[in-house]
């Protein structure tokens, strides 16, 4: 046999012996039971209770306008995923975090201002409540302009008619007139975010 053969063998027998090393590394121990470790012998932090958590839904993300003076702010809120346009309108509501309010951020709508919420036809129509009579002017036109910009806001809605204890009512416009038709964010530009 030539040396390049005997070469080769010996390759050949190292290449035998390494895999079988490493195979038998990779074995299930001969013992029968499993050993029972002392807990004090466990590196720390591997026998703390670990939890597991799980993305609750969010919401959808909406887009609410607020107020930054006399001027409407686009704010996002999320929206849980079955929620109405009542509760779209109760996050105007609800107002400012405590940080936009740190920032001057206000809302116009008052609690217990909106009885209801509805569609026809891409018109939401929104029933005010009386209290809605006992603001103020200037906050009546911004409350309105709350409304209708967070309500055309959404898909297939473009205007917004309100009615006042189920009553059909004029409501101010930012040019100084009055309509009892439905309203869009065009009646309303001169409040618009910037």
């Amino acid at each position: 046999m030539s040396a390049l053969g005997r070469r080769r063998g010996a390759l050949g027998a190292v290449v035998v012996v390494a895999v079988a090393a490493t195979v038998a590394a990779c074995g299930v121990s001969a013992e029968p039971d499993a050993n029972r470790i002392d807990p004090s012998s466990v590196p720390f932090g591997l026998l703390e209770a670990q939890t597991t958590t799980t993305e609750a839904s969010s919401g959808t993300p909406v887009t609410i306008y607020l107020l930054s003076g006399d001027a409407l702010l686009d704010v996002r809120r999320s929206l849980p995923d079955d929620g109405s346009l009542a509760d779209l309108l109760e996050l105007v509501v609800t107002g400012p975090t405590p940080t936009e309010q740190g920032l001057g951020v206000t809302s116009a709508v008052a609690p217990g201002t909106v009885a209801s919420v509805q569609t026809e036809r891409g018109i939401a129509e929104v029933d005010l409540t009386e209290s809605f009579g006992e603001i103020g002017s200037g906050d009546q036109l911004l409350a309105l302009a709350q409304i209708v910009y967070v309500l055309t806001g959404q898909p297939g809605i473009g205007a917004v008619s309100f009615t006042l204890e189920g009553e059909p009512i004029e409501v101010p416009r930012t040019d100084g007139t009055a309509s009892d038709q439905p309203l869009t964010r065009d009646d309303f530009a001169a409040l618009a975010p910037d």
